[in-house]
């Protein structure tokens, strides 16, 4: 059991690693497609695509640093009471956020699941007779002025459930106070 515990906080610090860089780099690409966007406007060429990538992509590092939040417990939070609390009551109110959000995770890990219906995908005989079939156009439709599937910034959903869902169990059993 001290091995799975131990390899899952493994697992979650190396998850982490990869989203502080993952959003750092999607701020640096937002800040150079905005100022992009502005000197192409200056210049009366305006490239208005980068409007939409600069909001998805927004959206998909937003996800990226929520779930290192949680792993490194700076999630927003009222302290009033837990301030006044003493340390073991402190490491219980952390398992009890602990246990809302696996709880969280679980039930948005069922909604994704249903909502991207993997099974039924791979049993249709195409994207286009799944979405016929079950109305769930998901995979069919595409961004405004980018002309790809909104699919690709929507797998920021599942990453954030699988990612969060490690970052919440590996902080079991750790003391309540933020990294």
């Amino acid at each position: 059991m001290f091995e799975l515990r131990r390899a899952v906080r493994r697992l979650s610090t190396g998850i982490a690693w990869l989203e502080a860089r993952f959003a750092g780099a999607v701020v640096l690409v937002i800040l150079g497609l905005l100022l992009a966007n502005v000197s192409s406007r200056a210049f009366g060429v305006p490239l208005i695509w980068t409007d939409e990538l600069a909001i998805c992509l927004l959206a998909v590092g937003a996800f990226a640093g929520a779930s290192l939040g949680i792993r490194k417990r700076h999630h927003i939070a009222v302290t009033l009471v837990s301030v006044m609390l003493s340390k073991s009551q402190r490491r219980g109110l952390a398992r009890a956020v602990d246990i809302i959000l696996l709880s969280i995770f679980l039930c948005l890990g069922w909604i994704l699941w249903l909502w991207f219906d993997p099974v039924g995908v791979l049993s249709a005989e195409s994207l286009k007779a799944f979405a016929r079939e079950s109305f769930n156009f998901i995979y069919q439709e595409p961004t405004t002025t980018l002309g790809v599937g909104k699919i690709w910034f929507w797998l920021a959903l599942p990453m954030f459930c699988i990612a969060g869902t490690v970052h919440v169990l590996a902080n079991f059993g750790e003391a309540g106070e933020a990294r």
